[in-house]
């Protein structure tokens, strides 16, 4: 590593206080490992804690022998990605010590070999109960975990593990001293990335009751993460584990001052400083208490309108990049695509951002609203993963790739079978542009040049009976909803898909709150909206004061509030723009306040749906903002 200038004295390079602090967490890791003690790293965001975790593993690779004393044994890293997996693989430079994998992987690694013991637990599982058809028992079945979806088929005797499946099975196997003692066999050590994500009651079950190590010891587990970043439900959380020895990292490599005086003021618990020759940056909180409109109900209670919402989106971010973040650069903000964006845009729902995008019908189509986006629906992944990508590599003249992804090496044997295709094409191109999702889904139905359409096909015959029924008897109340469903998606102008498409794409600057755990980026607009009735960002704020008083559901709520504002705020790299399009009750502007002063909170100004300008509180006066 090269060294910058400050870091000189007399020709020489010096040690920074960030390197020094990397050092000494680094040395209180192995001390914890050789003195046999687990230990949890808590660093907020920005912190590095993957980057101690990277650090830690690299010196036990370079003193293998201390901490793997047998040639087959493993340092254990799990992760919740595979992006993470990824990159600790690449930066241990795929040692045959290190078994990095997800959550999953790891413990279908360790469950796998002890498939009877597997499925006596099984018949045990409450979200097993349906498929067991009354039996208490799977002796002569096989099980297995590859697609992630639970499945019990009693004629060919064979169990599918779903995702949930495998930590609930695993709590129950680390609850064996004999289990935990052949984990710590293969794997003396585990270290575990995000901890926080770890599901409820695994944390526990890998220590074991205490006072049991001293007959047969499991792993030394070092757990990585920040308990105030838990967005997730039935979760780990913290840990409060006396045999858990804490480290704590403070410095904050991520951000500029502005940001981490911001992330002080929320958790003084944890003050973070700066890195070395990190620049000011900015904060600015926009607030929308004095338009005059009728705001939304139920679960958007205190929502601005939607036009109003966006003409306030757009006016912030306009101010915030001409006042404070001194750029005229759009990033794909104004309709352009950016090559890579360094201006986010956090949303609390997708609800927000298709109004943004404008596919509020495509949507509106799905009873789970996250369902289309993650593409659980076999015609989404159809569109996603299939024709869009084959018709891209056709306008690419990527003729090869394109047969690729529809699935069908196509021999092309006579001029007929081109003339086939090209017309085929040539529509599908066509009815995208004006047609509707059943315009194009029916084209794809009707051909007869490429396959891979079974479990669309098998949606489409199940469902269009249904619903063109006028009998509710004729169905039962999932299959009649999820027919239903089928025909609203139909319905939606393809156009929609495609704006879609082009944003889970990276084409556009938005993502949602909990979307961009992890990442970071130069600038940031989060906005604060209605719509996600799990996080009540407001309600949380104006608790802020009261925190340690609450109790119970109450608690819960301002914890799981807390967490997901810390998340987006932390995000940002120089300068963090936040806007509130609900009502901000006193007691929550002056937690605002409180924290970033009122130079820096502005009450947007309207006229109907239109922002005519903003203006701040300064010593009690009112100064304007020009956007």
């Amino acid at each position: 590593m090269t060294a910058r200038p400050e870091e000189m004295v007399h020709g020489k390079r010096v040690v920074t206080v960030a390197e020094s602090e990397a050092q000494t967490v680094r040395e209180t890791i192995l001390t914890a490992l050789r003195e046999g003690s687990h230990f949890k790293l808590e660093a907020g965001a920005g912190a590095g804690k993957t980057s101690s975790l990277i650090e830690a593993l690299q010196s036990i690779l370079a003193d293998r022998d201390r901490y793997l004393p047998r040639r087959d044994q493993r340092v254990a890293c799990v992760t919740y990605t595979n992006v993470a997996r990824d990159e600790i693989i690449s930066r241990t430079d795929g040692s045959p010590s290190v078994f990095a994998d997800t959550i999953h992987g790891f413990l279908w690694q360790l469950l796998a070999p002890f498939p009877k013991y597997m499925l006596r637990y099984v018949v045990e599982l409450d979200a097993m109960q349906s498929r067991l058809e009354g039996r208490t028992s799977l002796d002569g079945y096989t099980v297995d975990y590859s697609t992630g979806y639970r499945k019990v088929d009693h004629d060919t005797l064979h169990v599918q593990l779903a995702h949930d499946d495998l930590p609930a099975l695993a709590c129950k196997f680390f609850a064996l001293p004999k289990f935990r003692a052949l984990a710590a066999d293969r794997f003396p050590i585990v270290f575990v990335d995000e901890y926080q994500d770890t599901p409820a009651g695994l944390v526990e079950a890998m220590l074991g009751t205490p006072g049991e190590e001293t007959r047969l010891r499991g792993p030394l587990c070092g757990f990585f993460g920040d308990h105030w970043q838990q967005i997730y439900d039935k979760v780990c959380g913290t840990i409060d584990d006396p045999r858990v020895k804490p480290i704590v990292r403070r410095r904050n490599r991520r951000s500029q001052r502005a940001v981490v005086d911001l992330l002080n003021a929320m958790r003084p618990e944890l003050e973070q400083t700066t890195s070395p020759g990190a620049g000011e940056g900015s904060i600015a909180i926009y607030h929308t208490n004095d338009w005059a409109g009728t705001r939304l109900t139920h679960h958007r209670k205190g929502q601005i309108g939607w036009d109003a919402a966006h003409a306030a989106r757009s006016w912030a971010l306009e101010d915030a990049r001409r006042r404070l973040w001194n750029t005229e650069v759009s990033d794909g903000l104004d309709g352009g695509r950016a090559a890579a964006p360094s201006t986010k845009i956090l949303m609390l729902t997708h609800e927000t951002i298709a109004g943004e995008l404008g596919y509020q019908r495509l949507h509106q189509a799905f009873r789970r609203n996250e369902s289309y986006v993650k593409k659980e629906d076999h015609v989404m992944a159809f569109f996603l993963d299939v024709l869009e990508p084959a018709l891209l590599h056709h306008r690419n003249k990527r003729y090869g790739a394109m047969f690729d992804a529809f699935g069908q090496r196509s021999l092309l044997t006579s001029p007929a079978d081109k003339h086939a295709w090209a017309a085929l094409l040539k529509e599908l191109e066509r009815t995208r542009e004006d047609g509707t999702v059943g315009d194009v889904l029916d084209l794809c139905l009707n051909q007869q040049l490429f396959d891979g359409l079974g479990k669309v096909r098998e949606r489409h015959r199940k469902s269009v009976p249904l619903a063109n029924s006028e009998s509710q008897a004729e169905s039962d109340d999932k299959a009649k909803a999820r027919a239903e469903e089928y025909e609203a998606l139909r319905a939606v102008p393809y156009a929609q898909l495609l704006a879609l498409h082009d944003h889970l794409g990276g084409g556009t600057p938005f993502a949602t709150q909990h979307g961009v755990k992890g990442q970071e980026f130069d600038r940031v607009l989060a906005v604060v909206s209605k719509g996600h009735t799990r996080f009540q960002i407001p309600e949380m704020l104006a608790n802020f004061s009261r925190r340690h008083g609450l109790q119970g559901k109450e608690r819960e709520a301002f914890v799981r509030a807390r967490n997901l504002f810390y998340v987006a705020c932390s995000r940002a790299k120089e300068h963090l723009a936040l806007l509130f399009t609900t009502k901000l009750d006193p007691a929550a502007l002056d937690t605002l306040r409180k924290w970033v002063g009122d130079s820096r909170i502005i009450s947007l100004r309207f006229d109907g749906d239109s922002v005519i300008c903003g203006e701040r509180e300064m010593n009690n006066a009112v100064s304007p903002v020009r956007g």
